[in-house]
């Protein structure tokens, strides 16, 4: 009877199983539940194998089949977590100067319309002509250190026994340090002041200019005109930064170039002192026979007039309120820009004006 069970079984299996292949042909699967363990594996539901396959296979964002996660692959979302969490902090420093620099020149644009539209307010007259003849006289000074030594060579070389070569020197080392006091002082400008960096330009062109007059050797000569053309190369861009803060749009041009004029005021007066002072040797005197101070001496000494009058002059001129703003100081820069307006308003014959 067993073997008779056994057979009856297969059977009906045999049977079954051919009427599931008419089923899956015809393509109708509805109400088809197999009944038997080998679909379901034992007593485990359907639903049960589908979150199996999951598990091997991997999920994605959506829930969807990763391939990769079942043999280790690393998701690509995944990698790009860690990039970003392993990413320098260079890149958010960079990314955040940007940020503060747009801003800065955006603050920078806002603050040169409104600084135009308060010049404008402020008007052109007796307070911009003053600080042209001031600004003028410190130009002139420095064009006249540049003249020096032209005009004392031939004097020199006799009483310093100057070669050829040193006599070019004399002349390349002013240059040279013109050269070397624009980058240097005239950047500092930007950092202390227009009124303060110019005034020690033109401490320094005067002090050297003065004490070159008086030193008998080559070397220390040499020195003091290279020195001194540190102070004419600081002032020379300073002076017009300085005196544009105070011009409007429609007059800045223009005065600029009329103030280019006292360079050659400089180069004017200079000629005049060496032809008045220079032959006149009797003008000087001699201490033994180590020092002597010959009539072209006298000369340089002149010269340096014109830059200690600049100075006293620019102690009455106030600080560009262009700086101050830049820098912060609002009171300051509202009080110069009241004082620029009054007195032209003033010269203009209307005193009740009043600076908004």
């Amino acid at each position: 009877m067993d073997d008779g069970y056994r057979n009856t079984n297969l059977y009906q299996g045999g049977r079954e199983a051919n009427q599931d292949d008419y089923r899956y042909q015809d393509g109708n699967y509805e109400g088809y539940t197999p009944n038997d363990g080998y679909y379901r594996g034992g007593d485990e539901p359907a639903h049960e194998e589908d979150a199996q396959s999951d598990v091997t296979e991997g999920h994605d964002e959506d829930d969807e089949v990763y391939e990769g996660e079942y043999q280790g692959i690393p998701h690509p979302d995944d990698i790009k977590e860690k990039q970003k969490k392993r990413a320098p902090a260079v890149d958010d420093e960079y990314r955040d100067r940007a940020d503060l620099m747009a801003e800065r020149m955006e603050d920078e644009e806002q603050l040169a319309h409104q600084y135009e539209n308060i010049i404008e307010e402020c008007g052109h007259g007796r307070f911009q002509w003053t600080l042209f003849f001031v600004l003028g006289l410190a130009l002139m000074a420095d064009g006249v250190e540049v003249f020096v030594v032209g005009f004392v060579l031939p004097s020199a070389e006799k009483d310093m026994c100057l070669s050829s070569s040193n006599k070019g020197m004399l002349g390349l080392i002013v240059y040279l340090g013109m050269m070397v006091g624009a980058v240097m002082l005239g950047g500092l400008a930007d950092k202390l002041g227009r009124k303060k960096c110019l005034i020690i330009s033109l401490t320094i062109n005067a002090a050297f200019a003065f004490l070159s007059s008086f030193v008998q050797g080559y070397g220390f000569f040499l020195f003091c005109r290279l020195i001194s053309g540190l102070g004419i190369g600081g002032s020379l861009p300073i002076v017009f930064a300085y005196f544009s803060e105070f011009l409007s749009r429609e007059k800045r041009g223009e005065h600029l170039s009329w103030l280019c004029m006292f360079w050659m005021i400089g180069g004017i007066f200079a000629s005049a002192m060496a032809w008045s002072i220079i032959p006149h040797y009797g003008w000087g005197f001699s201490m033994g026979t180590q020092y002597h101070f010959h009539s072209w001496r006298v000369f340089v000494l002149v010269c340096a007039l014109p830059c200690i009058a600049s100075l006293v002059a620019l102690k009455f001129m106030p600080e560009s309120p262009r700086f101050l703003l830049e820098i912060g100081k609002h009171d300051e820069a509202w009080m110069i820009l009241k004082q620029v307006h009054d007195t032209n308003m003033r010269a203009k014959g209307e005193p009740e004006r009043v600076f908004t």
